[in-house]
């Protein structure tokens, strides 16, 4: 039963609740999940009574319980306990709350999640960071600080942390970087890297305040991380933004942040440390080869390494200020502790420390706390060093930003600055007063922050505050007393003081006093007093300036002596360039040359010479190359010296200046004989830089081949040396080169190099005895057996004879069976006792018998039964008994047999029957082969010795299958006997037949051996017919005769081989043969054999004779034989080759269409070839009767019969005239066929009607009646182009071209016809618009025809400027500069400015002298003016050239006059009712009246009222 509850009380985190009751208490917590309160359980506590107090721990670990009685129970709230890894204890009090505790140490801390989320995971890493999971969130904690945050977070599990800083925690999930600052319950930030590693990250959160250049700045958080290893991102956290992004060349391995975050130190792999200033974002090097760097903790000053030095920053606003110390080993690290820094040194034994001033490391934490006091206190013991200079400067800066000016003074006194220090005081004093005056802050009144601004030069705000407060006086005061006299006068003329003008006059007067002549002469200048001006720059010694206001007043007239004094001051001023300019403005050329020669302007000298004195060009050119040398400058003076012609000098510049590819190019462009003595040095160079090829064509240039050789074999490049050897040096002095270098190969022991050269000098033997020298027999076997073969065993003897005397018994064995001596090797072993080595030799390489040879001579040395024993051991009795025979010793042997080996016994016998038949025991050897059974043994023996009878009585006896080869045998005796009938009878009783033929045959006797074939063997009587035929071939002198082939024939067909009797029969030909009707007569045989026996021959056949009967030119005979066979193809062919046209025909006619139509296609080529072209007429071949009329250039007849073609073939042929004509300068000619037979409407018509017209416009006077030609022209052009209007798919590319030649060609005509209807206007309305063609229209003829018509009616100005501009062509023409050609009057106009130049002139010389000498008549006229007639432009209102097509400013294009070529007025306008092409109205009326005609399209028309 459950009391009443006496008391409650909540835990610390106020989700666990107790009650207290009688005996017990109950506890109920809080489930996040579901919000209501759950009843843990009861503790029964016995005898206390009514709890009456209770009471948690702080920490929610333990509940003290209070009882009526007075007792006090405490109870351990604990939900579990675990150790973690042996170090922490991690006690859950509640689910959302764990207190760690620190096993070594005690210390403990309370990590509770403020959600109420269950913690499902504590980790502690370093010993020192906490992190702690929930499934909503994230605890962090530091447990030195006993910092805790928690931030929402839903992990994936994948999440890395970076606790490296002891202020934030950085967490990488997903390739982001989230920040958490311990004791902050927020991310700080979130920033995206891939590179986590804690050197390529910094973070600084509020370490110091960056009151300098922010002193309302609270908080300064920034993170320094990669982007990518060559990107750096600075991100301040707190607002998000980018400080700053650096990119740099090279992969970035360590970087980190100042105290203050507002500098950056990164190095890179290149070992190169810079330095990012964030305020300025400016970048610079601190050091190369940096190998360690870091900043002293708590400070902004730097230590880093290179190589032997240790660098120190005490500023790091004044990086050029470095500390260095010499080391001896390398920096491990940086430490600082008591008020001592030391940079610890590994220096191989130990390690060193290397103290840093602390006081000037505490310098910059004093001023960053603006503790100026304790600054002073710091650099006050200090000597003046540049450390300390920069800190007491950075003191002042420091001061005066906060107006302490007092230390600012103090500043400026240590620093010995006492004009800074007494005018800082002097600010006091003013503030002071300000103070006892006015009775407020004297730094806020405008004179004490006018003077501190002008101290620190910021001279318009001094100026602004003082004019401000109306004080315009001491604002002049102020800049005059800085002689800011300039300042003083402007402000003075803004406020229009009184003083002004005597300002200017006191600014002048004081240039003066000070000599500061070139400020009083630009006053004057600015004045108006150019003469007192340059007066007064001379008197300075400012030429320069004088000459400059001389140039900047080309209006006014200055005396010669003042320019001559100029011109020489700026000479005494060693201004030579300047003198020069002047003097060259003066006309003073040659001077002006000097002047810059001196000054070593060659550029401008150069550039005034090709202007005046061209003929100098190359020796300045020179010059320049030889300065630009002695200047060092070797490799600019290289192009001088080829413009001025110096090869020589531009080679050795080149090579000089090491550009090697330009020396080459430069020595490649030149004659082989002015550049041999460079060619070796640029070979050396190539051989320094492996580049062989080039080097050695350039030894070769150079005639050094040898040095090629020598630098190939240098390389190794055996090939390459052999190569040029071989092109360039003669053999003896290749060898010699060869052998020379392989000595001294040899001396140093390059053995194979050596060999190399010696082969390459074909001297083997050399470098035989140089491996014989060295004892390398293996080289000198292997040179041996490749080039003197012949001495290889004697050479592999005598090694071995020397091997064996040096006791190499081994070696010498190798070098014996080398020179195939086994035998050599036994003798060597038996006579050293080493039978073994010798038996083992004798099998190897004698065989049985030799080891049967060695096997008894060691069992004879050994001698009696010991001998037998060995041999029985060795297994050698078998070779012991055949030694044993070819000794002699047969009894030996026999015995042996009996003993050891019975089965040997029939060899032993056979082998001493053999043994007797050697020794003449005929009788006694016969009885041996028959005991052995051997009888065919003794047959042979008595064969061999020619005793017939005793061979055959032996065959009869024991071998009768034996008698014919005895008889055989016996019969060849005869046969060389020359007892051929005995030799006969022995062979027919021997059944041999074929032999006795043979016997015959090869004696020539055909006719026994015909006798012997038909009696006894009648298959060989046609062999012997051909053998015969064969033998009687060769008695021809190894030729066939004639009678030799017949006969071959005859026995051919005797014995049906009708195909080889036929091919024989061919065989005679007229080399055998002379009678040719006899040749036919076979060759008839041949024929008839075929068709009889060998049908499937016959074509072949026939084809043969024919062949032959061609080379006779019996074309006729060979058709015969084709037709009696139906071959008629080929008879038609015979017929053609031997002219019978009308035999071919008619077989072509009988044989059906594709035969007929071939022999008429040939007997039209036929006809084409004989020319009979009126023939192909009447056969109906038009086109190739038409091009034998072309090929006879019989022109009418081609237009005749081409006509016969349609209109289309005509008009190609038309084309194909014109063309011809064109090439033989017929233009008008072309013309006149194109006018009259069409132009067929293709690209090249229309190309050549092009090129026709651009010929006959730029030659006119040459064409006879050009006016008809013109108008014949001008028809087809206009017909060419209202076709390709038409149709503009057809050659768009030339329709513009053939515009505007058609209207060139037009204009020219109209012109004709205004000159015969004496319409002078119109003429030189049109000669001028043709102005635009010129190009197309010479030039010079142009400007001449519109010239004269302008001249003509009266157009003085114009006449005058177009002549004008014809004698500038003229000129040119002559071979003048056509840069003089003045193009100003034509700027306005659309006629071209650039144009081709005729290279002949239109005129005579006595025509353009009258047109020369009006021109000067006319220009001495003052009332003629120089220039182009002009209108207003329709569009714009510019002014410009009244016959001008474009407004050269706005571009309008104006309608072309189709009268004149004027532009169309709006006013006057009207069209053509046929081809609506547009005119002035007076011009088209004009015309019309004498024309009738339109003057484009050629259409009647009317004028227009």
């Amino acid at each position: 039963m459950v009391q009443e509850f006496s008391t409650a009380c909540f835990n610390p985190s106020g989700d666990t609740v107790v009650l207290g009751s009688f005996n017990g208490f109950h506890v109920f917590s809080l489930t996040n999940q579901q919000g209501f309160w759950e009843d843990v359980g009861r503790i029964q506590v016995d005898n206390p009574y009514s709890i009456s107090a209770l009471a948690w721990k702080p920490d929610g670990s333990q509940l003290a319980v209070g009882g009526l009685c007075g007792n006090v129970d405490v109870f351990d709230a604990c939900v579990r306990k675990e150790r973690y890894k042996g170090t922490f204890e991690f006690t859950y009090v509640t689910k959302s709350q764990v207190i760690v505790k620190h096993l070594s140490s005690g210390t403990r801390i309370v990590i509770r999640s403020q959600y109420g989320w269950e913690i499902l995971r504590i980790n502690v890493y370093h010993v020192q960071y906490l992190i702690a999971h929930t499934s909503e969130s994230l605890l962090i904690g530091n447990l030195e600080t006993f910092k805790l945050s928690e931030v929402s977070w839903r992990g994936s599990g994948n999440e890395k942390f970076l606790v490296d800083n002891p202020s934030v925690c950085m967490i990488h999930n997903a390739g982001e970087l989230s920040l958490v600052e311990y004791g902050c319950n927020e991310v700080l930030g979130t920033c995206r890297t891939e590179y986590l590693s804690p050197f390529l990250i910094s973070v600084r959160l509020n370490d110091h305040l960056c009151r300098l250049s922010d002193p309302f700045n609270e908080d300064n958080k920034k993170i320094a991380y990669l982007i990518d290893l060559q990107t750096i991102r600075i991100l301040d956290l707190v607002s998000g933004v980018t400080a700053g992004t650096l990119n740099h060349d090279c992969k970035i391995d360590w970087l980190e942040l100042n105290p203050h975050a507002t500098h950056l130190l990164f190095r890179d792999k290149k070992q190169q440390l810079h330095l990012f200033n964030l305020l300025t974002q400016e970048r610079i090097t601190l050091l190369c080869f940096c190998s360690y760097v870091q900043w002293v903790p708590d400070s902004d000053v730097v230590v880093a390494q290179n190589r032997g030095n240790l660098y120190v920053w005490y500023s790091i606003k004044n990086p050029e200020q470095a500390t260095i110390f010499p080391i001896k080993g390398e920096v491990e690290g940086i430490e600082r502790a008591e008020g001592r820094t030391e940079v610890l040194v590994d220096e191989g034994s130990s390690a060193v420390g290397y103290v840093l001033d602390e006081a000037l490391i505490e310098f910059g934490m004093a001023l960053e706390a603006l503790a100026y006091d304790r600054a002073i206190a710091i650099l006050e013991p200090l000597k003046l060093a540049p450390e300390t200079e920069a800190m007491w400067k950075q003191l002042a800066e420091a001061a005066l930003y906060h107006k302490e000016l007092a230390v600012a003074e103090r500043c400026y006194a240590a620093l010995g600055d006492v004009s800074k220090a007494r005018y800082v005081h002097k600010v006091s004093q003013a503030k002071d007063e300000v103070v006892q005056e006015v009775g407020i802050d004297g730094l806020d009144h405008y004179i004490v922050r006018a003077k501190l601004a002008l101290l620190q030069h910021e001279w318009k705000v001094a100026e602004t505050l003082l004019l401000e407060h109306g004080q315009v006086g001491k604002a002049i005061q102020m800049y005059t007393e800085c002689h800011r006299w300039e300042e003083a006068i402007s402000v003075a003329e803004s406020q229009n003081h009184p003083d002004y003008a005597s300002l200017k006059q006191g600014h002048y007067e004081w240039l003066l006093q000070t000599a500061q002549e070139e400020e009083a002469g630009k006053l004057k200048e600015v004045d108006g007093d150019v003469i007192g001006a340059i007066t007064l720059f001379l008197k300075g010694g400012l030429p320069g300036h004088a000459a400059d206001c001389v140039s900047n007043h080309t209006l006014y007239t200055f005396p010669d002596d003042i320019m001559e004094s100029i011109a020489n001051a700026l000479m005494r001023a060693n201004k030579f360039e300047k003198a020069g300019d002047f003097l060259e403005m003066l006309g003073k050329y040659e001077r002006a040359k000097e002047a810059y020669k001196r000054g070593r302007a060659y550029r401008r000298a150069i550039d005034l010479t090709r202007r005046v004195f061209p003929g100098e060009v190359a020796a300045l050119e020179e010059e320049w190359g030889g300065w630009l040398v002695s200047q060092n400058q070797v490799d600019a003076a290289i192009n001088h010296f080829i413009e001025a012609g110096c090869i020589e000098k531009a080679i050795e510049s080149a090579m000089a200046s090491r550009q090697w590819t330009k020396a080459v190019q430069i020595v490649d462009a030149q004659d082989i004989k002015i550049t041999i003595p460079f060619c070796e040095r640029i070979a050396r160079h190539f051989e320094a830089a492996k580049q062989y090829a080039e080097a050695e064509i350039f030894f070769v240039r150079a005639k050094l081949a040898s040095e090629a050789v020598e630098m190939y074999i240098r390389a190794n490049k055996w090939d390459a040396a052999h190569k040029v050897a071989a092109h360039h040096l003669s053999e003896p002095d290749a060898a010699a080169l060869y052998l020379q270098r392989a000595r001294q190969l040899e001396a140093v022991t390059h053995y194979t190099d050596a060999e190399k050269l010696y082969i390459e000098a074909q001297e083997p033997d050399l470098a035989i005895d140089m491996y014989n020298k060295a004892r390398k027999f293996d080289h000198v076997i292997q040179l041996v057996s490749k080039y003197r073969q012949d001495a290889l065993a004697e050479t592999h003897l005598r090694i071995a004879q020397q091997l064996e005397r040096e006791g190499c018994l081994r070696g010498a064995e190798m070098h014996y069976q080398g020179a195939q001596d086994w035998r050599s090797s036994v003798k060597m072993y038996t006579s050293n006792g080493l039978w073994e080595d010798a038996l083992r030799v004798a099998k190897l390489f004698g065989g049985v018998p030799g080891s049967k040879q060695v096997a008894y001579a060691w069992a004879v040395s050994l001698g009696g039964d010991t001998g037998a024993q060995l041999l029985v051991k060795l297994g050698l009795v078998e070779q012991a008994i055949e030694y044993a025979m070819e000794a002699g010793a047969f009894e030996h042997a026999f015995d042996l047999c009996c003993v050891s080996l019975n089965h040997k016994l029939p060899e032993v016998q056979l082998k001493y029957a053999m043994f007797l038949e050697d020794e003449g025991r005929f009788r006694d050897a016969e009885d041996a082969f028959i005991k052995v059974g051997k009888p065919r043994e003794a047959i042979d023996m008595y064969m061999h010795q020619q005793d017939w009878t005793a061979a055959l009585r032996v065959a009869d006896l024991c071998d009768p299958a034996t008698i014919s080869d005895v008889l055989v045998a016996q019969a060849q005796d005869m046969m060389k006997k020359e007892e051929l009938q005995k030799a006969e009878a022995l062979l027919i009783r021997a059944k041999r037949p074929d032999v006795a033929i043979i016997m015959y045959r090869d004696k020539m006797q055909w006719d026994d051996a015909l006798r012997v074939a038909e009696y006894f063997l009648p298959s060989k009587v046609a062999e012997i017919h051909s053998d015969l035929a064969e033998y009687m071939q060769s008695q021809n002198g190894g030729e066939d005769s004639v009678e030799s082939l017949l006969a071959r024939g005859r026995a051919l067909e005797l014995s049906q081989n009708h195909s080889e009797a036929i091919d024989v029969y061919l065989q005679l030909d007229s080399s055998l043969l002379a009678d040719f009707d006899k040749l036919q007569q076979v060759w008839s045989l041949a024929i008839s054999l075929s068709k009889e026996n060998v049908p499937e021959r016959l074509l072949e056949v026939v084809s043969t004779v024919a062949g032959r009967l061609i080379e006779a030119e019996l074309y006729e005979v060979a058709g015969e034989l084709y037709e009696d066979i139906n071959a008629t193809k080929e008879a038609t062919n015979m017929y053609i080759e031997a002219g019978l046209w009308e035999k071919a025909r008619a077989i072509g006619a009988s044989s059906g269409a594709p035969l007929q139509q071939h022999v008429d296609d040939l007997y039209k080529e036929h006809l084409i070839e004989k020319g009979d072209a009126a023939e192909l007429v009447k056969l109906g071949h038009v086109s190739g009767a038409v091009e034998i009329y072309v090929q006879l250039g019989d022109w009418p007849k081609v237009h005749e019969v081409a006509a016969l073609l349609g209109t289309d073939e005509e008009k190609n042929y038309s084309l194909r005239h014109a063309k011809e004509c064109l090439q033989n300068g017929k233009c008008g000619e072309a013309i006149d066929v194109l006018s009259q037979h069409g132009v067929p409407l293709n690209c090249p018509a229309f190309e050549l009607c092009s090129f026709a017209a651009c010929k006959i416009i730029s030659a006119v006077d040459s064409i006879p009646q050009i006016q008809f030609t013109m108008q014949k022209l001008r028809e087809i052009l206009f017909q060419i182009v209202s076709s390709l209007t038409l149709n503009r798919a057809l050659c768009p590319e030339v329709l513009t071209e053939l515009k505007r030649l058609l209207i060139i060609v037009n204009f020219v005509t109209l012109r004709y016809i205004s000159v015969a209807q004496e319409l002078q206007e119109m003429q030189a309305k049109l000669s001028i618009s043709l102005l635009r063609y010129i190009g197309t229209i010479p030039a010079d003829r142009a400007f001449y025809e519109a010239g004269m018509a302008c001249k003509q009616l009266g157009w003085q100005n114009m006449a005058f400027v177009f002549l004008n501009r014809y004698l500038d062509i003229v000129e040119a023409i002559d071979g003048e500069d056509t840069s003089t050609i003045d193009n100003v009057n034509f700027e306005i106009s659309d006629i071209p400015q650039d144009f081709p130049i005729p290279e002949r002139h239109f005129l005579e010389d006595k025509q353009r002298e009258e047109v020369r000498d009006w021109v000067i008549q006319l220009s001495m006229d003052q009332q003629i003016e120089r220039a182009l007639p002009t209108r207003s432009c329709e569009d714009c209102g510019s002014s410009i050239y009244v016959a001008s097509l474009v407004c050269f400013v706005c571009k309008m294009e104006s309608d072309m006059c189709c009268v004149t070529g004027y532009p169309v007025a709006s006013e006057d306008r009207v069209t053509c009712k046929a081809c609506k092409m547009p005119a002035n109205k007076h011009n088209w009326n004009v015309y019309i009246h004498r024309c009738q005609t339109c003057p484009w399209c050629m259409v009647p028309q009317q004028p227009f009222y």
